[in-house]
This record gives C-alpha cells, sequence and structure tokens, in this order.
C-alpha cells in the first residue's frame, strides 16, 4: 500500500520504457498481455506514434493461455507476424499477469529466433515498475546484442543468416552516420557523443532531440548516435566508435558504466542546460574525449572537487563562486521533482546563476545515484513527496503541472515543467525546451 498512488495518476511503466527505445528500430514489438497495456503505451506515453507510426502489437492473451502457460501459442503468433512483416529485429514484452504467473521471455525469444531467424530480445517487464527500468533494460540489451562487442548479429552470425554489418547509409535527416547536425564528421578536434538516455518520456516529442544535437555542434562536439531518438541498428553498432558518452537521464546510468567497462569510453553526467550549465557539460564531455576520467558535471555538492573543478570553465567557475560568497544560504528553499540527471542539472543551473538559497532534488523514478546530495529523496510514491512538502518550507517547487494535486505544492511557487511519464500528454506544450530557453529565468 506504501505505493498507493493518492494524488497523481500512474506512472509510465517499464515496459513503455523499452517501447519508447525501440521505437526507431524498424522492430516488431510484442506486449504480452490482453490489450490494456499495449493500450497504455500507445494512446499515452509514446507521443510520436501520430506522426511516425510503429510496428507495436498486442499478443491478446487470454485467461486459459496464462493459466495454462501456453507460451506455444504465443511464440507461433509472433513467428508468423515476423515473417509478414519481415522486421529486422524482434522484441517481446511482459506485462503484470504473466509477470506473476512466470512466463520465460528470454526463452520464448529464443524460439522465436530459431523458428525465424530474425535477431529476438525477451524483455521481463512487469508493469510493477516504472519506465527508468525499461530505459536500462533495453539500452543494456541493445548494447550487448548489437554492439560491437555483442554476440555476432550485426557482423553476420555464421550460421547462414543475413549480416547487420553497418552499411555507409545516412541518418533519418539525411546525414551520414557519425556526424553533427551540420554534417560535420567527428575527428580528435572534433570529439564524438553517444547520448545516451534521450527519450520522449523525459523530453517530450517537441524538438528537444533536434535541440540537443544543435547544442552539441555548436560546442564543437559531434553526435555518433542519439540513444533513443533517431536511433537505428547502425547506430548501435557504431556505439564503440565515439569518444565519449553523454548520460542525460538516470536510465542510462547502467548502460553507460557497461559501455565504458567494454569499449573503455569515459561517460559525463549531466545535461546541457541553456546557459553556463551548457559550458559546464560540453567542457566536461571534450575533457573527457582528451583521455579524462568519467565525471558528472553539476557544479557544487558533495561531488565538487572530484568532478567539477577540473570540468567547469574558468569564467564560470569565478561567477559561480563570487556570487555564492557574496550571497551566504539565505536564499528561498528550491525543490526540483523529476528524473535524477535532470533535477540535478536544473540545481546545478540554479547555483551557477548565483542561487543562493537551498536546493533538493526529489525523484519518484529509482534509486538515489551516486551523484545525490545529502537531503535528496528517493521517493517510494506520492505520499512521500506530500510529506517532504509538508516538512520541507519550500518557496519554490519546479516539476511536472500534476505535482499541484500534492498537499503544500499550491501555497509554493510552481515552476510548471512538464514530464511525459507523469502527465502524459496531457501537457504536452508545457515541456521545456531544455537546451534553448534558460530555465532559471523561469524562476
Amino acid at each position: 500500500m506504501a505505493r498507493l498512488s493518492l494524488f497523481l495518476p500512474s506512472f509510465a511503466a517499464d515496459y513503455s520504457g523499452v517501447c519508447s527505445c525501440l521505437f526507431d528500430l524498424d522492430a516488431l514489438v510484442v506486449v504480452a498481455d490482453a490489450a490494456c497495456c499495449t493500450r497504455n503505451y500507445i494512446d499515452y506515453d509514446e507521443p510520436r506514434w501520430s506522426r511516425g507510426k510503429t510496428t507495436t502489437l498486442c499478443a491478446q492473451l487470454r485467461t486459459l493461455d496464462v493459466v495454462m502457460g501456453d507460451e506455444a501459442k504465443t511464440v507461433a503468433k509472433v513467428a508468423a507476424a515476423a515473417r509478414e512483416l519481415e522486421p529486422r529485429m524482434v522484441a517481446l514484452l511482459g506485462s503484470p499477469v504473466p509477470a506473476i504467473t512466470g512466463m520465460d521471455f528470454r526463452g520464448m525469444a529464443h524460439d522465436i529466433e530459431d523458428a525465424t531467424g530474425v535477431p529476438a530480445l525477451g524483455f521481463a517487464t512487469t508493469g510493477f515498475a516504472t519506465y527508468e527500468r525499461g530505459l536500462d533494460l533495453a539500452h543494456r540489451e541493445l548494447a550487448e546484442r548489437f554492439g560491437p562487442a555483442g554476440n555476432g548479429m550485426l557482423r553476420g552470425a555464421g550460421d547462414g543468416r543475413p549480416a547487420l554489418a553497418p552499411p555507409a547509409r545516412p541518418t533519418a535527416d539525411g546525414r551520414p552516420e557519425g556526424t553533427g547536425p551540420c554534417g560535420l564528421a567527428a575527428s580528435p578536434e572534433r570529439p564524438a557523443v553517444n547520448v545516451l538516455g534521450l527519450t520522449p518520456l523525459d523530453f517530450g516529442g517537441g524538438p528537444n532531440a533536434e535541440d540537443l544535437r544543435e547544442c552539441l555542434d555548436g560546442a564543437g562536439l559531434a553526435v555518433n548516435a542519439a540513444w533513443c531518438m533517431g536511433l537505428s541498428l547502425e547506430g548501435v553498432a557504431q556505439v564503440g566508435k565515439a569518444s565519449v558518452n553523454l548520460v542525460v537521464s538516470a536510465g542510462a546510468l547502467g548502460v553507460a558504466r557497461a559501455l565504458e567497462r567494454a569499449y573503455g569510453t569515459p561517460y559525463v553526467v549531466g545535461m546541457p542546460l541553456a546557459g553556463a550549465q551548457a559550458g559546464l557539460v560540453c567542457e566536461a564531455l571534450r575533457r573527457a574525449a582528451r583521455g579524462g576520467a568519467s565525471s558528472y558535471a553539476f557544479a557544487g555538492g558533495p561531488h565538487a572537487e572530484s568532478c567539477d573543478a577540473g570540468v567547469l570553465p574558468e569564467s564560470s567557475r569565478t561567477v559561480f563562486d563570487a556570487r555564492m560568497d557574496a550571497s551566504g544560504a539565505g536564499g528561498e528553499a528550491v525543490l526540483v521533482v523529476g528524473d535524477w540527471v535532470c533535477a540535478a542539472s536544473v540545481r546545478s543551473a540554479l547555483r551557477l546563476s548565483g542561487w543562493s538559497g537551498p536546493v533538493t532534488v526529489a525523484s519518484l523514478f529509482g534509486q538515489r545515484p551516486g551523484f545525490a546530495e545529502p537531503g535528496d529523496v528517493a521517493l517510494a510514491g506520492d505520499a512521500d513527496l506530500a510529506a517532504l512538502v509538508a516538512r520541507g518550507g519550500f518557496s519554490v517547487v519546479v516539476g511536472d503541472p500534476l505535482l499541484a494535486r500534492i498537499p503544500g505544492v499550491p501555497g509554493a511557487r510552481h515552476v510548471r515543467t512538464a514530464h511525459p511519464a507523469v502527465s502524459s500528454n496531457l501537457f504536452a506544450k508545457e515541456v521545456p525546451r531544455y537546451f534553448v530557453d534558460d530555465i532559471v529565468r523561469r524562476l
């Protein structure tokens, strides 16, 4: 009962996180449910659906199929669909009922692949976890299966099946793979960056993805691949060619660490929000690409010495230190609610602008990450958020418009930053253009 939602609607589930990552990959995605979970994703969690449909099907499970464990029927239906539609890959996802009865999605995916010759992935999603777990599962599985260090499916499996070796083909907007939005190839002077965790569930279906590309391009960085908006299997295959990985949402932290182990690619955690925060993050990326260590690109906090002091541009550091020394700690208290990386980036942007009061980060999604500061809170549900607001004395609350339902929030100044994983498409026009508009000015 601790996770019972009292004030907010149910959040985007783990299966929606997986589906969102696979949207652009020419995949046959099948959700093993009776139609409700598939509809949740299509109607509420995927803002791109009306502009570019992908093949997402419902397995149409029936009670007897689930109770009797008739997995062969689902395997046969998915295999038949794969033969007819000829996708480049198949993904089979779980939902609450098959999670309770214990359907073996990895095993079923193996059977589908044997029957069709099409690469098939099985995801043991449950519908009980939230979307960031689905992002983590999808990012990891794509990297393990289709990356250069995977099981060979992209280079030719040696069993008569066609290879998916990356040809020299353009991306969706006509650029060669591995170049920035201006068509400039990566070079030692222009490091290549993989963007990890770029999903409409955090950034909406609007211009944020292209804004981020332009931000990095303007800073002299080439986007190698954007996971997972505009991603292709060719982009996945070239993941090891990047000089550095940029993590823009907490669901991608796991794959960033895995890619560092597999290819030695350092990563930087942080969003290059418009303003001084963009300079901090882009400088961190350049330093990491030149052989530096992975870092958190956030100003202040317990990681300042190890992660910020070496990457903060000198001009920004001087302004930040001077304003903080002059202002003390008497400013308004701010609560930022959202994805961990986004919320911590907003806090960093506030500090770089000279905000003098305490800033607390809270998230309803996932456990406390390594960059969390004392006082930051991982919330189990909206009742915990209501309790935090009641005892926190916050003058400003930054977060989704639906947070106005939380007792205490209407008494503070509410800066509305729509989060689609919370409010779906209700406030699509209020998703900030994080990389163009300076969010600090709204406070």
